[in-house]
């Protein structure tokens, strides 16, 4: 079982017979989802300090997120559900977004649009979120999704990424406020 950074970073984690640590698919991808939404609240409510880390932690948590679900959970929903373009739509919002993140990579925090354009960001991932979890995740269960083994990719996938970024604290392209 890998150790959580956060209360917001926990996995719904059961032990199975042969004692090994089984995940839910959709409860782990909602938790991301629940933890990327807490830090853009946290942002606007920060100061300029607090807004650089914040903001950094959240980029980071959206690119891992996205590689995520492109990766492995995206064509494999694509398998099981009957609306081919659900998952069209969802591959366009993380497009969108990944543009936006690449831009505030860019930016400097005290940048004077970073706010503004991190704000856009914010609503376009809580739209993509609400678009998951009320039509995607309940048609791909519906769809008879198989989630044991996608499970267990998805945490070896999200764990070898976030190394990447030394537990969500990647030192970014992103100028520092100056």
């Amino acid at each position: 079982m890998r150790e959580s950074k956060s209360e917001t970073d926990e996995t719904n984690l059961d032990m199975d017979d042969e004692g090994d640590a089984s995940v839910d698919l959709f409860e782990m991808l909602k938790t991301d989802h629940r933890h990327v939404q807490e830090l853009f609240s946290k942002f606007e409510e920060a100061d300029k300090r607090a807004r650089s880390s914040i903001a950094d932690e959240a980029l980071a948590a959206l690119e891992v997120h996205a590689a995520i679900e492109e990766e492995l959970v995206y064509p494999a929903i694509a398998e099981v559900v009957e609306e081919e373009e659900l998952v069209n739509e969802a591959k366009e919002e993380h497009h969108v977004a990944k543009l936006l993140i690449k831009e505030l990579h860019k930016m400097g925090a005290g940048d004077a649009k970073f706010p503004t354009k991190f704000k856009v960001l914010g609503e376009i991932v809580r739209h993509h979120i609400e678009e998951e979890e009320g039509e995607m995740f309940p048609q791909a269960e519906e769809g008879g999704l198989e989630t044991e083994q996608l499970s267990q990719d998805v945490v070896k996938r999200k764990d070898k990424l976030m190394q990447k970024y030394d537990g969500g604290k990647k030192s970014t392209k992103r100028k520092k406020a100056a």
